[in-house]
């Protein structure tokens, strides 16, 4: 009987590594997502109210290079994160069992993401994580509302 021999599967998408075009916006991406989830927030019902999924509904966070009170010094330039909806994101991670750390560890851990070309017009990018469980995508203005 012959060994059978298995090929690597190849991954969607190219890995994003220092001196890519978007190396910075990653590790921006990578650094809200972090300060995002682990944000301690008040205990969320299953129930959401309409408002809750209101654009309005976001919280601004400026990331100096060098770190605030609330943020961890970075290598990237200083950039604004906008957390939109994070009481329905927080329900929806609670709905589904997505462990908080575990989702961090997939989407900020050491593993780069990988961008996968985007077939659409808007200019979206898509990011997936190493692991394969998360994607993201992101947005433009006009496209939150």
């Amino acid at each position: 009987m012959k060994p059978l021999r298995v090929q690597p599967v190849k991954k969607q998408g190219e890995t994003i590594s220092k001196g890519h075009k978007n190396y910075e916006l990653m590790l921006n991406l990578q650094l809200g997502i972090r300060h995002s989830v682990g944000r301690p927030a008040p205990a969320t019902s299953l129930d959401l109210k309409a408002s809750a999924f209101d654009p309005k509904e976001k919280v601004w966070t400026k990331f100096p290079p060098e770190g605030s009170k609330h943020t961890p010094p970075h290598q990237s330039c200083e950039f604004k994160w906008k957390d939109y909806c994070p009481v329905v994101f927080r329900t929806l991670r609670k709905l589904f069992n997505v462990d908080a750390a575990d989702y961090m560890l997939s989407i900020c851990g050491n593993d780069a993401l990988r961008e996968l070309s985007s077939p659409g017009k808007s200019g979206s990018f898509f990011y997936l994580t190493n692991d394969d469980r998360y994607m993201i995508k992101t947005m433009k203005k006009a496209e939150v509302k």
